[in-house]
């Protein structure tokens, strides 16, 4: 590995966000957790890639990618707000340019459902935040969120109620960027 000091952002960022949510992370969060993280760092760099994001864009994505749901540590409803905070936070620390934390905490904030992104790397950083959607595995991820929504929600859904929901959500669900209208969409498994 080389020396520390030559370790990027994103390196540090990486170690930083995993080391808080194996600690400092809820068991019951089944879905939302260090897999979910790594899943949507890798769709944002692919997505990333695929819609021609500079090396700063992308960047600035894959830091949202990795702060995105730490606000779980202390929070399920509204978690996104935390995220917003611990990666400021971080960054300020970091002497991370202001207009680029700036830019981190908006691709944080549009993950919120619904979700309105309003630029490419907003529409990136959504998209990546579903990435799951277009796995072969999908049914699966959806059991660790409907085991996750009963313990920390108390919600139950009977099998055929779920089943629903999901058809509903991923027939309502489209993508926001070319790749993924081109690519993820017709992987969906609908």
């Amino acid at each position: 590995m080389g020396h520390p000091h030559r370790r990027t952002i994103l390196y540090r960022a990486g170690h930083y966000v995993t080391q808080l949510l194996i600690k400092q992370l809820p068991k019951d969060r089944v879905f939302h957790n260090l897999h979910h993280t790594i899943n949507v760092m890798q769709g944002a760099l692919k997505i990333g890639k695929a819609e021609g994001l500079t090396e700063e864009e992308l960047e600035i994505v894959m830091l949202a990618a990795w702060f995105h749901d730490t606000g779980h540590v202390k929070t399920y409803t509204g978690h996104e707000v935390v995220s917003m905070q611990l990666a400021q936070e971080w960054l300020e620390k970091e002497n991370y340019p202001a207009d680029r934390i700036a830019a981190v905490l908006r691709c944080i904030e549009v993950t919120t459902m619904p979700q309105r992104p309003v630029t490419k790397i907003e529409s990136v950083m959504c998209d990546a935040d579903l990435y799951h959607l277009s796995f072969n595995t999908y049914d699966h991820y959806q059991e660790m969120l409907r085991e996750e929504w009963r313990r920390e929600l108390g919600i139950e859904v009977s099998d055929e109620d779920w089943n629903e929901q999901n058809a509903a959500f991923l027939s309502s669900h489209h993508y926001f960027t070319d790749y993924g209208k081109k690519v993820l969409e017709c992987r969906k498994s609908v």
